[in-house]
């Protein structure tokens, strides 16, 4: 469903929620956030509780303890060190909180990751097919939606106006779907400030890990470019994306594959030794040729934060 409360709280629980996200290593007590917000401790627990579902406290706790399971996936830090910065004070105490989460501890659950990366990509290199039937379209991996190649790119800071859209979200950019209202809205709104133009970029931002984070709480920011952000309105909020280095792969087509290209460009990026993810949330940018009730997208970008590994040099 999609985010939803009265209009005249709509900018504050907006901008409470983008500031967690983006200071999860803080204090985001519930004092503090409410002080934040320009509301008493009791109404903004009220508040927040009754439109976003989770207690405060409930809610910053299972952010942190997916970001845990996300930097387990990409880094090789130490759980301690990944415990802390969840706010747990030892080891066992964050070894129990995460088996009771996702079914393992934190060492079996990174492994785990690790094998089925490695298994996938021996999958692929035995899936590849000989080079004389593959010429024909020698650009794509065999799904035949997938661009074979990945490319680096560095992505300065974008300004994006969104609405967030919380729970399933195959089909974002489909005629007829669940999301297809919010893009008129945001559209709307962007060219009654004449902010939005025919070449503005469309943008969604996956903010969890599908492998990781409850369907019913999966979030998704639906984005358009903005040069400027004013006058708030509709649950339309704003935040930055980027800045830093990305692996950007590019796939054809509709969305049933798109897993497979986000999978594509970690095993080029990430796998071979060269980089390794940062925790920061990826980003599709979707080429497209008319937006408008019979939207039409020809390709989606993936964008992937990545950073040199350690012992890499960095540009």
């Amino acid at each position: 469903m999609q985010f939803k409360a009265d209009e005249k709280y709509q900018t504050a629980l907006l901008a409470a929620l983008v500031h967690i996200q983006t200071h999860l290593d803080g204090d985001l007590s519930l004092p503090v956030l409410a002080e934040r917000a320009g509301f008493s401790p009791y109404h903004f627990h009220r508040l927040f509780t009754g439109y976003v579902g989770e207690p405060v406290k409930e809610y910053v706790r299972r952010l942190r303890l997916e970001r845990s399971a996300y930097r387990l996936k990409i880094s090789q830090a130490p759980v301690l060190e990944i415990a802390l910065e969840a706010g747990f004070k030892t080891h066992e105490t964050f070894t129990r909180a995460f088996a009771r989460r996702f079914g393992l501890p934190p060492s079996a659950y990174r492994e785990d990751f690790l094998s089925a990366a490695r298994d996938r990509q021996r999958r692929l290199q035995l899936e590849r097919r000989p080079p004389q039937v593959f010429a024909a379209d020698a650009a794509l991996l065999p799904n035949g939606a997938t661009e074979a190649r990945v490319r680096l790119e560095r992505v300065r800071p974008l300004l994006v106006a969104f609405i967030r859209h919380v729970g399933p979200y195959a089909g974002v950019l489909e005629p007829g779907s669940s999301l297809a209202s919010l893009w008129e809205a945001l559209f709307a709104w962007g060219r009654a400030q004449g902010l939005v133009g025919p070449d503005s970029l469309l943008i969604g931002v996956p903010q969890d890990d599908p492998s990781v984070t409850p369907l019913e709480k999966q979030r998704f920011d639906v984005c358009i470019q903005v040069p400027e952000f004013r006058r708030p309105a509709g649950g339309i909020w704003a935040q930055t994306l980027g800045p830093g280095l990305y692996g950007v792969g590019r796939h054809y087509g509709s969305f049933e594959n798109l897993a497979a290209t986000y999978a594509h460009v970690y095993d080029t990026c990430v796998l071979n030794g060269a980089h390794q993810l940062r925790v920061a949330p990826p980003f599709e940018v979707y080429g497209h040729t008319r937006v408008n009730d019979d939207l039409r997208i020809d390709y989606t970008d993936v964008f992937l934060p990545i950073e040199p590994a350690a012992g890499q040099p960095r540009p």
